[in-house]
C-alpha cells in the first residue's frame, strides 16, 4: 500500500463515512467523456463559425461561450437534417434559443453511456470504486456515470430538486447542475449560470451540514475549478466564516498526475474574500484511493440506511404513532428470514405488515426490490389498517397472488376484503379501462411527445396513448425523488396504481 492509502485510512478512520464530489476528469478517465471546452468544441463545429470565434465573444468565459453558440446552433438545429428525429422527439420542450443545444448535449451523454463498461486499463479502479464506502456524491456532470456506479443511490436533479426535496444524505447523488436524462436541468449557458449563481447561497446552506459532518474527496477537479471555488465561497459565506477553518481536515482533493511520486500537501485555496485550507493527495492512479475508502464496513448497507432514516423521518413527521411502523431488514433479505421492527414513539410488534408504508407496496411491485410480501396479510391487515381511503395505493397485486380475483379479474363473490379495498377500485373503475391503441406505441414515444410534465399530471389519461408497462414501470424506478415532493408524489402514486393495474388487474395477461 503507498501514501495515499495510508493517509486515507488513517485520516478518515474517525469521521463519518466520505461524500465524493465528482467532476469531469473522472467522466473522462472510465468514459471518454469530452470537459466543458472539449464539449462546446464539439458542438460549435456543427455551425458556420469555429469555437475560438465563439470563445473570443465570449471573452474566454465558459457559459458565455455556450451562450454564444447556443444562438446559431438553434438555427442549424430547426434544419439540418441531422437532427431531425431529435426534433421530432423533443420540439414540445424547446421553450428558448438554449433548448436545442441543451438536447443534444443531453442526447450525446445518453448515448455516450449506452452499455458502457469501464476501459480494461481502469477496470481494477472501476471496481474498486463501485465498492467504496461512501454516504454520497455530489457531481456537476451531466452524465449519468455515477448512477450506474451507485445504482442503489437515489438521485437528485438540479438546483431546485434539491432544494425542495427532503434528503435524507446518505445514499444519494446530487446532480447539482442537471442531468442528461433530464435536458431541460442542464446548467450549461450564462443565463443558466446568472441564475444558479443568484441562490447558490440556498445551495450551500442545504450543503452545508454534508461539509462540516463529512470528509469531501474531490475527483476530477483541478484546485482552480470555477465551480468547487464558487461553491466553496458560497459555504464559506454560508457559516460566516464560523468554524471555516474547521473544514480543512473535511477538504480532500484528489490529483491524478500518471508522472508523479504519491504526496499528500497541504494547500491554500484563494477565495473571493479570503482563502481556505485543504489537503491534497497527488496520485497516479486511484487504486490506493479507492482502497482506502472499502475500508470501513457498515452494518447495513447504504441504501438501506437511507430507507430506514427515510422512514422514521416520515414517521415522526406524520405525528401518526399508533399507526405508523417502520419495518427495517436488509433489501436482500425476505421478510421471513429477518424480524426487526423500529418504532418511534409507537409500540413494537413482531412482523411489520401493518407498518407497510404505500412506497413499501409500490416497490414491490416495481419489483426493486421483490418482497415477497404475504399477499393475503396484506391485503388484510395493511389495506385493513394502515391505508386511508383518500390515498392513491396498489392493490391489485395482491388481490391477484392472494386469490382474491376470478379468471376475469373481478373480486370473486365470497372474496373478504377491507372496505378500503372496494373504496378504491370504486373510485378508479371509471379511470382504468381498456383502450383501443395502435400497436406498438411504447411508454418511451409517450415521454417523447408529451413530456415527463404531462405524463405526471394526466396519469389516467397515459392509458390512452399506451399500455407499455415495462416503460412505466422503469420511468417510476428511477424517478423515485418525485415521492418527496408533495404535489407530484400523489400524482407519482397515481401513476403506480396504474402499472399495478396493468401488471396485475382485469385483462392484464392479455397485454
Amino acid at each position: 500500500m503507498g501514501i495515499a492509502y495510508d493517509f486515507l485510512s488513517s485520516h478518515l478512520k474517525t469521521m463519518a463515512a466520505p461524500y465524493l464530489f465528482i467532476g469531469s476528469g473522472i467522466s473522462r478517465r472510465y468514459a471518454d467523456l469530452p470537459d466543458w471546452e472539449g464539449l462546446l468544441r464539439y458542438f460549435a463545429a456543427f455551425t458556420s463559425k469555429s469555437y475560438e470565434y465563439y470563445r473570443g465573444r465570449a471573452k474566454g468565459n465558459l457559459p458565455k461561450t455556450a451562450s454564444e453558440i447556443s444562438e446559431e446552433f438553434y438555427e442549424v438545429w430547426w434544419s439540418d437534417k441531422r437532427f431531425s428525429d431529435s426534433r421530432a422527439r423533443y420540439h414540445n420542450v424547446v421553450t428558448d434559443t438554449s433548448s436545442a443545444l441543451k438536447i443534444e448535449v443531453a442526447r450525446y451523454f445518453e448515448e455516450a453511456l449506452e452499455g458502457f463498461t469501464p476501459p480494461a486499463d481502469y477496470a481494477t479502479e472501476f471496481k474498486l470504486l463501485q465498492s467504496a464506502n461512501i454516504e454520497g456524491v455530489i457531481t456537476t456532470n451531466f452524465d449519468r456515470l455515477m448512477t450506474i456506479v451507485y445504482p442503489d443511490y437515489t438521485i437528485f436533479t438540479g438546483q431546485d430538486e434539491l432544494l425542495f426535496a427532503e434528503p435524507q444524505g446518505i445514499a444519494e447523488i446530487y446532480m447539482i447542475h442537471g442531468s442528461s436524462q433530464r435536458p431541460t436541468s442542464l446548467v450549461l449557458t450564462g443565463e443558466d449560470y446568472d441564475d444558479f449563481q443568484e441562490r447558490d447561497a440556498y445551495l450551500a446552506a442545504k450543503l452545508m451540514t454534508i461539509f462540516v459532518e463529512h470528509p469531501i474527496l474531490f475527483l476530477g477537479y483541478s484546485l482552480s475549478d470555477s465551480n468547487i471555488l464558487e461553491i466553496l465561497r458560497s459555504l464559506v459565506k454560508a457559516m460566516r466564516g464560523v468554524s471555516a477553518s474547521k473544514l480543512k481536515d473535511r477538504l480532500l482533493f484528489v490529483s491524478w498526475d500518471a508522472n508523479a511520486s504519491p504526496k499528500v500537501d497541504n494547500r491554500t485555496i484563494q477565495i473571493e474574500g479570503g482563502q481556505i485550507e485543504a489537503f491534497e493527495i497527488v496520485v497516479p492512479d486511484f487504486i490506493d484511493v479507492f482502497r482506502a475508502l472499502g475500508i470501513k464496513e457498515r452494518a447495513l448497507p447504504a441504501r438501506v440506511l437511507r430507507q430506514l432514516k427515510n422512514q422514521v423521518y416520515e414517521l415522526v413527521k406524520s405525528n401518526d404513532p399508533d399507526r405508523r411502523l417502520v419495518q427495517v431488514s436488509d433489501i436482500e433479505s425476505t421478510s421471513d428470514q429477518f424480524d426487526v421492527v423500529f418504532g418511534v414513539g409507537a409500540k413494537m410488534t413482531v412482523k411489520g405488515i401493518v407498518g407497510l408504508s404505500r412506497w413499501d407496496l409500490v416497490d414491490d411491485v416495481l419489483g426493486t426490490p421483490d418482497r415477497g410480501l404475504p399477499s393475503k396479510k396484506v391485503i388484510s391487515e395493511a389495506f385493513g389498517r394502515s391505508f386511508q381511503r383518500s390515498w392513491y395505493v396498489p392493490y391489485w397485486k395482491y388481490l391477484r397472488q392472494g386469490g382474491f380475483l376470478d379468471e376475469a379479474g373481478a373480486l370473486l363473490p365470497r372474496a373478504k376484503v377491507p372496505s378500503t379495498i372496494n373504496a378504491y377500485i370504486s373510485r378508479e373503475t371509471k379511470h382504468l379501462e381498456m383502450r383501443s391503441l395502435p400497436a406498438g406505441v411504447t411508454f418511451q414515444d409517450v415521454l417523447d411527445r408529451l413530456g415527463e410534465d404531462w405524463i405526471l399530471k394526466n396519469p389516467w389519461q397515459l392509458l390512452d396513448e399506451t399500455r407499455d408497462r415495462e416503460g412505466l414501470r422503469a420511468f417510476l424506478d428511477s424517478n423515485r425523488n418525485y415521492r418527496r415532493r408533495s404535489y407530484y408524489a400523489t400524482q407519482y402514486a397515481k401513476l403506480a396504481v396504474v402499472l399495478d393495474w396493468l401488471m396485475y388487474g382485469p385483462h392484464s395477461e392479455e397485454m
